[in-house]
């Protein structure tokens, strides 16, 4: 059986010290960042308050990366992953989509597909009941396509687990993705509200924002 303190201190422990390290000195803020990995409460990040509106984000679109240094460093450290939680992942990528950082919203996308965590099971989502009726018919629209692009993925043999499946029942041998009930619950929004990328006005819009009166081009959330 291996010493757990030789394996801490020769880095082949499962929170991986060694490329932890690296990848915090990486950050734009290590010694912020490394209390805040290691800072115990609460245990489960809570959101990141205070919550900003559509307005805000559309006024200092950079501002997401003030609230996100770091995070695809973060995305591969295994204390950060174990103590992330689906609904501040999900607030994630509104705050990217409504910067209109939709290459973020597909890195974003990828690392919730690879929790492979029952917490993380998109049915397992618990409703925010977000104050602000416009950014909780993004919430629930954003977690409305995961499904669609979580369930094509998974049609295509790419597990949650990080394996993938070549079998040639790969498109129906998994459990399919499902929306939690509260999402069917949120109605449109009153004012039309569109993001897109600069240049792209031809992208098909994706259906379940665009029910909500919501335009997002499709086809960011579909990565391999």
């Amino acid at each position: 059986m291996r010493n757990p303190v030789g394996a801490i201190i020769h880095g082949y422990s499962s929170l991986k010290i060694r490329p932890t390290l690296r990848r915090i000195r990486a950050c734009p803020h290590p010694w912020s960042t490394l209390f805040f990995l290691i800072w115990p409460f609460p245990w489960r990040y809570s959101l990141p308050y205070p919550l900003l509106s559509v307005e805000e984000i559309e006024k200092y679109p950079n501002i997401h990366e003030e609230r996100q240094p770091g995070i695809r460093e973060l995305y591969n450290i295994p204390i950060y992953r174990i103590r992330d939680t689906p609904l501040r992942s999900l607030y994630r990528l509104v705050e990217d989509l409504c910067a209109s950082d939709f290459i973020m919203m597909g890195y974003e996308c990828t690392y919730f597909f690879f929790h492979r965590e029952p917490r993380w099971s998109l049915a397992c989502i618990p409703d925010p009941r977000d104050k602000d009726p416009i950014r909780y018919a993004i919430l629930a629209s954003m977690v409305e396509a995961l499904v669609d692009a979580f369930n094509w993925r998974l049609e295509h043999g790419i597990r949650r687990d990080n394996t993938t499946d070549k079998s040639e029942q790969r498109s129906s041998n998994f459990m399919r993705e499902e929306a939690p009930s509260w999402t069917s619950k949120i109605g449109p929004v009153a004012k039309p509200l569109a993001f897109r990328e600069a240049g792209s006005s031809d992208m098909t819009m994706e259906r379940h924002f665009l029910k909500r009166n919501i335009r997002v081009p499709n086809g960011y959330l579909y990565t391999a």
